[in-house]
This record gives C-alpha cells, sequence and structure tokens, in this order.
C-alpha cells in the first residue's frame, strides 16, 4: 500500500476548501459565462433592428455591469476570504476541525456566508434579469418582424364604392 506524497495531502486540503468553489465560479461564470453572454448580445443586435436595438441597449448595458460587479464582489467579499480562513483552520486544527459543525456552525463563518448576500443580489437583480429581459425583448422583436412580413400589409380603413370596411369589424 502506498501513502500519500505531501504534495497530494496538500492538494487535497486546498480541493477541500471553500478555495474551490471560488475558483469554479470565477473560472466558469468570469471565463465562459461571459463568452456566453457575448455571444448572445451579439446574436441579439445582428437579429434586432435599429429601431428596437436601442431599447435593448439599454438592459444589455445594466446587465454588463450587474454581471461584472456582482460577480468580483461575490467572489471578494465570501468566497475567497472563506476559503483563506478555512484552510488556515486546516493548517491550525488539522482537516477534520475544518469540516465538522464547530467551524461551520461558527459565528465568523455564518458572517462570512451572508457576506455573499451583496455581490449575489447585484448579479441576479442587474445582471441576470436585465439580460433575460434583453433577450426576451430580441426574441418578440424577431418574432414580430417575421410575422409582420407574412402579414398582407392593409391600410385601415379601407374605402369601398358605397361603404367603409374597418377593422375589425364591418359597416356599411
Amino acid at each position: 500500500m502506498r501513502l500519500p506524497s505531501e504534495s497530494q495531502n496538500t492538494v487535497t486540503v486546498w480541493r477541500s476548501t471553500q478555495l474551490t468553489p471560488n475558483h469554479g465560479h470565477s473560472a466558469m461564470m468570469g471565463v465562459f459565462g461571459m463568452l456566453a453572454l457575448a455571444l448572445m448580445v451579439f446574436v441579439l443586435r445582428q437579429t434586432s433592428t435599429d429601431l428596437r436595438w436601442v431599447g435593448i441597449e439599454r438592459f444589455v448595458k445594466v446587465g454588463f455591469w450587474g454581471t461584472n460587479v456582482g460577480l468580483p464582489l461575490m467572489l471578494t467579499m465570501s468566497l475567497f476570504p472563506s476559503g483563506v480562513l478555512k484552510f488556515w483552520d486546516v493548517v491550525q486544527h488539522g482537516y477534520w476541525h475544518a469540516r465538522s459543525l464547530d467551524y461551520t456552525g461558527s459565528e465568523r463563518s455564518r458572517l462570512i456566508e451572508w457576506l455573499r448576500l451583496p455581490g449575489d443580489l447585484i448579479f441576479i437583480l442587474f445582471g441576470a434579469l436585465p439580460l433575460a429581459i434583453a433577450s426576451i425583448n430580441g426574441w418578440l422583436g424577431v418574432r414580430l418582424y417575421h410575422t409582420s412580413l407574412l402579414t398582407p400589409k392593409l391600410n385601415w380603413p379601407i374605402r369601398l364604392t358605397n361603404a367603409t370596411v374597418s377593422a375589425p369589424y364591418f359597416q356599411d
């Protein structure tokens, strides 16, 4: 039976602290999520008319700043500090203590969990929600544009010889 080396133990400890969610959030949303949002904005711009884009662009600007402010706040106020403190607790008391209820239920741990809330709220309210509204507006704009191409364009009311036709009712 082979015992794990010191470097393998260090990697295990680093992966088992809050530094792992910190890395996961920053890597997945910070890189791939922002690329997906950039692609979404590119497609919205290409499929929207200039007049429709003016209304969509306001939501995109707010969403851009909401995601780019909310994610760093989430990382710096909660995930990174809790990861460093948990790693320090592992070094001082051992891995078992950092995973126990004594550590996770402490006041400091609870405070750091609640410090994540401002970043999450900014990310959701000023980032995700405006971008969702922008994408819905873009989808509705494309849908309305394509359905307007399929319907005949009639100027109402249509004047006939002795009758006037008004939409949606017919009158003599």
